[in-house]
């Protein structure tokens, strides 16, 4: 029996969102079509595919057999559209890379002329929150992460070790003096982290020596971190490559921060040979390999 591709992917963005509402906002579709379409999908195949609840839907046996097999039939128009797209030698569509806020604003954004330049028919929708996205339910083609993956089925590649540093403002450093131990600390204004911000691996071994300073602020955003610790409010944690990218900055007792972490690049193992997503995949991995070699 041959079935129309569209409710097989009324039923994958269900499945991947766990609700018929949620697989609604990612489709720019109605839940009344999205629910008349999964019940048409139902009806032909004489099956259904999802248990109903208030609390969402949740994949049946009948549904769970079917989850791969339409994830391959996703993969193959994919790989039609890639074929298409590519056979005047010229790159086209969206690639969709996730990444954390700091380095995918610090990094990514201000090279992407560059690509835009080489490819103009090439999108890069670019994700940044604090979030990790799902690779393997196709919210993202690509994410830069900092850590070690935690999904195997991913293709992943390890581009460098990003290190941390402690930062001060050229301001608040007039008014204080310089740092020749963490002693030199205790008292001074810091802007803490909360929420996911502060299980970093930067923030967390900040929070250990900080212990005697003052909680000027309390942020989980690390661009409002930044924006504090350049307005002369206090000290914080960051990264090298973000750091280093303001120059109203100053690393306080460098080599302090001993973390370190992975820079991975992830894709999901059914697009990452598509050759759009491939050239994106190549200029991702050579700024941040870049950023890697200095430092981090």
């Amino acid at each position: 029996m041959t079935q129309n591709w569209d409710l097989f992917r009324i039923f994958l963005a269900v499945a991947r969102a766990g609700s018929i509402a949620g697989a609604a906002g990612q489709l720019a579709e109605s839940p009344a079509t999205v629910g008349r379409k999964l019940r048409e999908l139902e009806t032909a195949l004489s099956a259904t595919l999802f248990d109903r609840s208030i609390s969402g839907v949740q994949l049946t046996s009948c549904g769970s057999l079917i989850l791969r097999r339409a994830e391959q039939m996703e993969n193959q128009v994919l790989q039609i559209c890639d074929a298409i797209s590519g056979s005047d030698g010229q790159l086209a569509g969206t690639v969709t890379v996730a990444a954390p806020s700091g380095l995918g604003q610090t990094l990514l954004a201000p090279q992407l002329r560059e690509l835009h330049n080489l490819h103009p028919e090439l999108r890069v929708k670019l994700l940044l929150s604090t979030g990790k996205v799902n690779l393997l339910n196709r919210e993202a083609d690509i994410a830069v992460r900092i850590g070690s993956p935690k999904q195997e089925r991913l293709v992943g590649r390890n581009l460098g070790e990003v290190s941390f540093g402690i930062y001060a403002s050229h301001l608040y450093l007039d008014e204080i003096g310089g740092f020749d131990s963490v002693a030199d600390l205790e008292g001074h204004n810091i802007i803490a982290a909360s929420g996911d911000l502060a299980q970093t691996v930067q923030c967390r071994e900040f929070a250990e020596i900080a212990g005697r300073c003052n909680v000027a602020l309390s942020t989980d955003s690390i661009f409002a971190q930044l924006e504090a610790v350049k307005s002369g409010l206090g000290i914080a944690p960051f990264p090298h490559y973000l750091g280093r990218a303001h120059p109203d900055l100053v690393e306080l007792l460098p080599g302090q921060l001993q973390s370190k972490a992975g820079l991975w690049l992830l894709s999901h193992p059914d697009t990452s040979s598509i050759a759009r997503v491939q050239t994106v995949q190549a200029f991702i991995t050579r700024i941040c390999q870049h950023a890697a070699g200095q430092g981090g």
